[in-house]
């Protein structure tokens, strides 16, 4: 056997191991995945099994390089045997050069055909695993956390270590030009030790920090990463198609990432930085003491510097803003900070750090609207169910003293739904802590506040059961909060376990800073009935408002001014209480005088009404004068000559009542003409001229 023959043995040996390993780890990522639910752990499965095509493809490629080395040796002794000489067994010796027609055959066609089968692949699992693991860059309920953290660590870092000392093992034998095609399996080990290794980290990130920020993102992120690798397979594919071919060269297949073969093997890398160190230098850096030194005691510095990153674990600061608890072994042992505290490294002594200012809120009662739209009685503002309180009926007899109504019976009760916030804050991290257990990952303090959220609502209910349903209704909900909240601080003090020294509680540790009572409304079916006494508030104060508007507006009307209005009407009152106490006239004439001087004054209506009843006075007053002056003068001139004062006073009449009469000229010298005057009114009833005038 020849030593060609040989390395391709070797070759395919090393595929079917890297086969193999490639295979183990893949299906212990994914039976992992399915046990601890863990979506990136199954994105990784698929992405490390998708490197067994490529291993599986190295195998059948070697081996048939292997069977072209045995053919060739064939050929080379047929060539040199006698036979060879015979034009009969010209046939057989092309038959017998098959392997190598097969193995340009699979050089040619299949290493291409599978490379872009696993692109592909990639791309399509890698692209529907990003649409299923998207969702976890939110927060719950899209995502939840893997349930088996520590055999995601142990795992991911088993496979980082097998897979990355296996990966630097093929990249040392790829330096050969035989073993050249072993750059693809490399890769694909690498892959597998960075998923491992990516895995192990963002589950320890989440266990020693609380913080699921990187396992939330790591689905997600190894889902693009293999649509970027496919993408640079089908970029190299596609330029292997245009790069020229050499006799006796091996092409790369596209399958063989450039970018994980780089990662296998780093030390080319290092090569070529030095190479640009001692072009730019002039002289040969490399040879230089310090970088020799350098050389071999890079894993030495690198040790140290990992030991002394875990040596300033000892070390830990508590901000002004936060307090922290000091757990060793397991142990609690006491409350540090704010400043820097000093204890054993990490894993056996941790310093756990809270806001000492942060607000926490636990509900009681109904849940909070989900709905969109307004928030009515009448209406279902929330998925969930209402949670409801009894509460004592209203009274018989309305409180205000108003007509009895029938009342209800003995031993009723009404139901009513309400919010009930309470917030609070951590006044004693110990007695919190020592309240209950810790809670999940993600909700630490997730028993304590259910622990603390029943019995709030054992003090909500008792308290809701002693009030009537008119009070919660009320508007005294305000002064009923901050009673609450006096009540549920007390049932939260008498938690805890009792202390060594006085036997007392220790208290739940918690302050609180506010109580509400939101959202109370009664049962969806009777709240019509009650919208309808509501209504019928609104509407009598409408009435009373419209009221006093039309007061207002007709007062202002009057007296022009409505402070001078109320003071009439203050005069006014006591006029009336002057009259109706029988005071003296005088008295009741001087307010009567100044309740008219203020109307006056106004200049309103009624000052308007006053003055034109003081000209109509006036006027009367002065004709009823004038009249009287005219009597007077009328009796003096009768006094003085009554004959005449009757004859004038008689024509006069006459005159006026018959200047609009006909006249009627007659030849007759008698005087006495007797008209028909039937149908005239007589000019003066009953007055005689006397004997004088006839």
């Amino acid at each position: 056997m020849t030593a060609d023959h040989l390395a391709y043995k070797r070759a395919t040996s090393v595929s079917l191991i890297g086969l193999a390993i490639q295979a183990l780890l893949g299906v212990v990522l994914l039976l992992y995945a399915f046990l601890g639910s863990d979506a990136a752990a199954l994105t990784g499965a698929f992405a490390v099994l998708l490197g067994v095509p490529i291993w599986v493809s190295l195998a059948l490629v070697f081996h048939q390089h292997r069977l072209e080395r045995l053919e060739s040796m064939e050929a080379e002794a047929y060539a040199a045997s006698g036979a060879a000489q015979s034009s009969v067994f010209d046939e057989a010796a092309r038959e017998i050069r098959s392997a190598a027609a097969r193995l340009a055959w699979m050089h040619r066609w299949f290493l291409p055909g599978m490379s872009l089968v696993v692109a592909v692949a990639f791309a399509g699992i890698g692209f529907a695993r990003f649409l299923v693991t998207r969702g976890s860059m939110l927060e719950t309920p899209f995502w939840t956390q893997p349930t088996q953290p520590g055999w995601a660590i142990s795992i991911g870092v088993g496979a980082a270590v097998i897979g990355f000392i296996f990966a630097r093992f093929v990249a040392g034998m790829a330096k050969q030009k035989a073993w050249v095609l072993l750059n693809a399996g490399s890769g694909a080990a690498v892959g597998a030790a960075l998923i491992g290794a990516a895995l192990a980290v963002a589950h320890f990130v989440a266990f020693a920090a609380k913080d699921t920020t990187v396992l939330r993102y790591l689905g997600p992120s190894l889902a693009v990463a293999m649509m970027a690798l496919a993408g640079e397979m089908l970029m190299s594919f596609v330029l292997n198609l245009y790069r020229p071919r050499r006799a006796g060269e091996v092409q790369r297949p596209a399958m063989d990432s450039r970018v994980l073969a780089f990662i296998a093997a780093p030390d080319r890398f290092a090569e070529s930085i030095s190479d640009a160190i001692n072009y730019q230098f002039g002289f040969n850096v490399a040879s230089t003491w310090f970088y020799r030194l350098l050389a071999r005691s890079v894993l030495s510095l690198g040790v140290l510097a990992l030991l002394v990153l875990w040596g300033m674990s000892v070390f830990t600061v508590v901000r002004p803003e936060e307090r922290g608890l000091l757990v060793r072994n397991g142990a609690l042992i006491r409350e540090v900070g704010p400043g820097l505290t000093i204890d054993l490294p990490w894993p056996w002594s941790v310093v756990e750090r809270y806001p000492a200012n942060a607000t926490s809120q636990v509900r009681v009662g109904s849940p909070n609207p989900t709905k969109e739209g307004p928030i009515l009685w009448t209406n279902q503002h929330t998925d969930e169910a209402e949670k409801f309180f009894i509460v004592q009926p209203a009274p018989a007899t309305p409180p205000s003293g108003g007509a009895a109504v029938e009342g209800a019976r003995a031993g009723d009760v009404n139901l009513l739904a309400a919010e009930v916030p309470i917030s609070f804050v951590i006044s004693d991290l110990v007695s919190f802590k020592r309240l209950a257990q810790t809670g999940p990952r993600d909700q630490p303090d997730k028993v304590r506040h259910d622990l603390l959220r029943a019995v709030a609502s054992g003090v909500v209910t008792r308290f809701f059961a002693s009030r009537r349903i008119d009070e919660i209704l009320g508007a005294a909900r305000g002064d009923m909060a901050r009673e609450l909240a006096v009540l549920i601080q007390q049932a939260f003090d008498r938690l805890g376990a009792p202390s060594a020294d006085t036997g007392a509680p220790s208290g739940a540790g918690v302050r609180i800073t506010f109580v509400g009572i939101a959202g109370v409304h009664p049962e969806q079916s009777v709240a019509p009935a009650f919208e309808g006494v509501v209504a019928a508030d609104q509407k009598r104060s409408a009435e009373i408002e419209r009221a006093h508007a039309d007061a207002t507006r007709a007062l202002a009307g009057v007296v022009g001014d409505i402070d001078r209005a109320q003071a009439i009407i203050a005069e006014l009152d006591a006029l009336d209480a002057l009259k109706a106490s029988a005071s003296p006239r005088e008295g009741v004439a001087a307010q009567e005088q100044r309740v008219i001087d203020l109307i006056t004054q106004a200049g309103g209506e009624a000052a308007v009404l006053i003055a034109r009843a003081r000209a109509e006075r006036w006027t009367k007053h002065m004709a009823a004068r004038g009249r009287v002056a005219s009597n007077e003068g009328m009796l003096a001139s009768y006094n003085a000559a009554p004959g005449p004062f009757r004859v004038e006073r008689y024509l006069t009449a006459l005159r006026e009542a018959l200047k609009n009469s006909r006249v009627v000229l007659t030849p007759f010298e008698d005087t006495r003409i007797r008209l028909n005057q039937e149908e005239l009114v007589p000019v003066i009833s009953g007055f005689d001229p006397g004997p004088e005038a006839k």
